[in-house]
């Protein structure tokens, strides 16, 4: 039921992944009691100022009171009853504003009753149904429909019920409903201290939560065997091929095999690249991702030294003879995160070792993908001092996303001694 996450931030209870707001209800399948009372209790026992408890709630059943149900839904903007018409409950949220106790006004009574809220609507994706809250609809027609009391405040209408087949609804709500998922990165809406200063989340809590949250073979960056570029550079490189003399890199011989595959993720290249006989050093920001990598060696029977690792700051020990990048370098679109990585790998290689980096294309302009898109331009300024770039084409990623984005793959040399 839930759409695609992207750009999370940090790993949560899949009860929040798995909760979003559909349009896209089937409109045979009632509710039944036992789940509602469920749903309802959840609410029940929301957190409230002074224990107030403000809400109330008005529930709307198409199954066994159309009448109420049909008020509700002609109270609603017109753009919602299109969608909401398939809905089996609709659930009227009010707050009360002032205090039972003594009558003074209650100014948390609205933000209360919006915990309670939520706390439904989570249980209701617990339990497998669908949830969407509505601020569209008419409160004073709400409120004289069903014969609420004027002083209340009429804060949402939540249509409830199992999800239902997108294709059911026009053509406008299912491009919204077949759309990735986005939020506001952390650093727009938490503050550190004070308002000037944004709070950061730890470097890997992101990729912590895609590993946890998706099965591997579905990431988009998934691949099954060796990058066929990848391969191919090695190819020229190793001394037992052969390679025409007038080849760009029949002067880049390497002498020995060790490898660091940089942001090994799944670990699928480590596992070819050991297949090959190479000495491997796998690293991945994300502890689940080595855990995964780490179980795939273990099947295959490979021995690869896998270490948990910020490139950014990297506790890595070299030299290596090779460092391979697929999908590592392009998500630092800061100057500041770019010289850090460039940094890094001047210290992990050894002289004249090689950097086998592929990155998202500056031609790409698909919205989904990594933050930095590059051309052989912005590739030789980033890798100017420490760097001679050997030889770069254009490519693709390719993986289990039907979108093959277009990349850029570069093959450099590190100069000078290794620092």
């Amino acid at each position: 039921m839930a759409q695609q996450r992207m750009n999370v931030q940090s790993p949560v209870e899949r009860l929040f992944a798995n909760r979003w707001s559909t349009r896209a209800f089937d409109a045979d399948k009632p509710v039944n009691s036992e789940q509602l009372a469920t749903c309802l209790e959840a609410a029940r026992w929301a957190p409230s100022c002074f224990g107030e408890e403000p809400w109330h709630f008005i529930v709307a059943d198409r199954f066994s009171d159309e009448t109420a149900w049909q008020k509700v839904l002609d109270c609603l903007a017109a753009k919602n009853q299109l969608w909401a018409k398939q809905a089996p409950l609709l659930i009227i949220a009010a707050a009360d504003p002032v205090f039972t106790k003594n009558g003074n006004a209650n100014r948390w009574a609205e933000y209360d009753t919006g915990q309670a809220a939520i706390c439904m609507c989570l249980q209701a994706a617990a339990l497998g149904l669908a949830s969407h809250q509505m601020g569209g609809f008419d409160a004073e027609a709400l409120k004289q429909a069903l014969g609420m009391p004027e002083k209340m405040h009429v804060m949402s209408v939540t249509a409830l019920g199992h999800a239902g087949d997108v294709q059911t609804l026009d053509d406008d709500f299912q491009a919204s409903e077949t759309a990735p998922r986005t939020r506001k990165p952390l650093t727009d809406i938490v503050h550190a201290g004070c308002w000037q200063q944004a709070w950061q989340a730890p470097a890997g809590a992101g990729w912590e939560a895609r590993y946890q949250e998706t099965p591997i073979e579905s990431l988009p960056w998934f691949h099954a065997g060796l990058d066929p570029d990848i391969g191919a550079a090695l190819d020229q490189l190793m001394p037992d091929q052969h390679v025409p003399a007038q080849h760009v890199l029949a002067q880049h011989k390497l002498s020995a095999g060790h490898i660091l595959d940089l942001g090994c993720g799944p670990g699928t290249q480590s596992a070819a690249l050991a297949q090959r006989g190479f000495d491997v050093t796998a690293s991945d920001i994300s502890n689940s991702a080595i855990a995964a990598a780490k179980q795939r060696a273990e099947k295959a029977g490979l021995n690869i030294a896998f270490q948990t690792d910020d490139v950014l700051n990297s506790r890595l020990q070299g030299p290596f003879d090779v460092i391979v990048d697929r999908g590592v370098f392009h998500c630092f679109p800061e100057k500041a995160d770019q010289q850090a990585y460039v940094a890094t790998a001047k210290r992990l290689l050894a002289h004249d070792g090689i950097l086998l980096l592929k990155c998202f294309h500056k031609d790409e302009t698909c919205e989904m993908g990594p933050p930095g898109r590059y051309d052989e331009t912005d590739i030789r300024g980033f890798f100017a001092n420490g760097f001679e770039l050997v030889e770069t084409h254009t490519s693709r990623f390719k993986g289990p996303i039907e979108l093959q984005p277009k990349a850029l793959f570069c093959i450099l040399k590190r100069t000078g001694e290794a620092t």
